[in-house]
């Protein structure tokens, strides 16, 4: 079968080329009955531009850039699968690069070897995302609250989650409450902490500095920062709020060494819901959050800034996943 070019369009709708290809592309210039009746007939002949020829035309790459600070775990393998089928359905290949350098990224985006990018960083501050914006180059921040003409954020709802997972654990009637922090100066680590803080001062109650361990999301850390404390001789936490389903597993494990069972003695959740939480006994209490979901807002979005100005704000919402790890406090 004779593939359709632009010309059998153009001769079919009895037009210019140009006209053809302004009409496909929006521009204002064409009249909006002959772009109605040019569609049509592009339809009707099932024709299918050449996507990657127009990019390269342009100067473009056909590459976006998923700049993240870490590559392991759940977490981080879904995210990016998730990018690379969203983004090859539209002509365009996903790089990944393992950095913490603001330079590197800068200098990746000037260089016009990428048209777009999807950053998970923690070392972006206000001044270095500024800067970022007046490249107009379409970036999507996925831990940082910051739009522009070509810049959006695509987020989770972390200060609602750690709020949801306090009041929870409060209502189960539990007194001291524990949370294990994730990353300082991660977004999610801040608004879940800010989030879980406020459910206690709501119901009267204060943060306890030493009721607050840095987990670090990840599990070793959390295990040994549960160990010291419970071997400082600190009276043990009634209930506990991981960043992370790492670091609950990691404080499971630290507080079974002491004796401590789950949920008898100690309720224990985790925020992510990953594919860990039904491999622990008893399973795992968390608040589900879909990395596939946010892999998928971020890619439309900026594939939508290819082509559009003003960035937006995403957010996602997290659900109370509740199993085996957190049980009703009763008085002693």
């Amino acid at each position: 079968m004779k593939k359709i070019t632009i010309k059998d369009v153009a001769r079919e709708a009895g037009v210019s080329v140009a006209t053809v290809s302004n009409a496909l592309n929006n521009l204002d210039v064409v009249q909006p009955k002959t772009r109605e009746h040019v569609l049509a007939v592009a339809q009707r002949l099932n024709y299918i531009p050449n996507a990657m020829g127009k990019r390269l035309r342009g100067g473009q790459s056909s590459a976006i850039g998923l700049f993240v600070s870490a590559i392991a775990g759940v977490y981080y393998g879904s995210l990016t699968e998730t990018m690379h089928y969203a983004l090859q359905k539209q002509g365009y290949e996903l790089q990944v690069y393992i950095t913490d350098s603001v330079h590197t990224i800068m200098e990746k985006l000037t260089g016009h070897n990428l048209d777009g990018a999807i950053i998970h960083c923690n070392s972006f501050n206000e001044a270095q995302a500024d800067a970022l914006n007046r490249l107009g180059v379409p970036i999507v921040f996925l831990d940082m609250e910051k739009t522009g003409a070509k810049m959006s954020g695509v987020l989770f709802e972390s200060y609602e989650n750690g709020y949801m997972a306090a009041d929870y654990l409060l209502g189960l009637g539990h007194k001291r409450l524990m949370h294990i922090f994730g990353v300082p100066g991660n977004y999610d680590s801040e608004q879940r902490f800010r989030g879980y803080a406020q459910a206690l001062k709501d119901a009267g109650m204060a943060v306890e500095p030493e009721y607050v361990l840095n987990g670090r999301f990840e599990r070793a850390t959390a295990y040994r920062e549960m160990r010291r404390f419970l071997q400082e001789g600190h009276t043990p936490p009634d209930a506990v709020f991981a960043a992370n389903d790492y670091s609950a597993i990691g404080c499971i494990e630290a507080l079974r060494e002491f004796g401590l069972r789950v949920p008898e003695d100690v309720s224990v959740m985790g925020c992510d819901d990953n594919a860990l939480c039904d491999f622990v006994s008893p399973k795992l209490t968390t608040i589900r959050l879909s990395e596939r979901d946010q892999a998928t807002y971020a890619a439309r979005e900026v594939l939508r800034l290819l082509s559009q100005s003003g960035g937006r704000v995403e957010r996602i919402s997290g659900a109370l996943i509740v199993r085996g790890t957190c049980k009703i406090r009763t008085e002693d």
